[in-house]
């Protein structure tokens, strides 16, 4: 698979990124146990939606997110998080520096091993991390219909979806353990068709294909309602899954 930069264009539609992208459901508490009073960082934060629930739930954030304009709106919407400028590869911190740090819907962003090999670096000993993914679900047909839309088959480029992160045997991530969380996310059909237009196979488009994509996506969307004649703010439930791969730092 090339790199035709794909992953470093989401500040383009940094704002609607941050409007239509789901949140960190409530129901994560119960895979990420308590967090509060920890030193935690947030790697490839993008706009912040998970620093918003870290925040929420007591832990003392740090980020780390490349994009000047995604970066912009977290630290807008989230001023007590304290940005580090660097990459999930470099981080500008000391050795052993958290309780935990957590990835959302980026790891497959980030180039490997070196990703992993910081993540090891600026963990404490026993410290966890989190490396999860918030989408639609994979076992609900309809849903897998929708996504479909997204992606064009011939894509040489495309990243796999619902990645789980993989450790080397005998390496300094063990305990590893892979979750699912399923939760409902109710939306408008605007603000769904919206969503489409912050994916990466989206945002590489012309204008007139995002335009097709949005059509499709729209006639889907209404046909699910079951009213010809829906209007954008009808309200659609999707099933979706928060899923990934949860591991423990091995003491040095």
């Amino acid at each position: 698979m090339s790199d035709d930069g794909r992953g470093r264009k989401f500040g383009t539609v940094a704002e609607h990124y941050d409007l239509y992208r789901a949140d960190t459901p409530e129901e994560a508490t119960t895979l990420l146990g308590t967090i509060e009073g920890l030193d935690v960082l947030d790697v490839g934060a993008g706009t912040g939606k998970l620093t918003r629930f870290l925040l929420g739930h007591g832990a003392k954030v740090s980020v780390v997110e490349p994009d000047d304009d995604m970066r912009k709106i977290l630290t807008r919407r989230s001023p007590e998080a304290h940005v580090l400028h660097g990459s999930a590869e470099a981080i500008p911190v000391a050795d052993a520096s958290f309780d935990a740090a957590f990835s959302s819907s980026a790891w497959h962003w980030f180039r490997q091993p070196d990703a992993t090999n910081e993540m090891t670096r600026i963990l404490r000993d026993n410290a966890t991390l989190y490396v999860l993914w918030n989408g639609f679900s994979r076992d609900d047909p309809w849903t897998e219909s929708l996504s479909k839309l997204r992606d064009r088959p011939d894509d040489p480029n495309a990243r796999p979806r619902g990645w789980v992160a993989t450790f080397d045997d005998g390496g300094d991530f063990v305990d590893v353990r892979h979750v699912t969380l399923d939760w409902t996310w109710s939306r408008t059909i605007d603000q769904l068709v919206g969503l489409f237009g912050t994916y990466s196979a989206s945002i590489i488009q012309s204008d007139e294909n995002k335009a097709t994509i949005a059509r499709k996506v729209r006639e889907q969307l209404v046909e699910r309602v079951g009213d010809p004649h829906a209007s954008g703010e009808a309200v659609v439930e999707i099933a979706m899954t928060l899923r990934g791969t949860i591991a423990r730092r091995r003491p040095r």
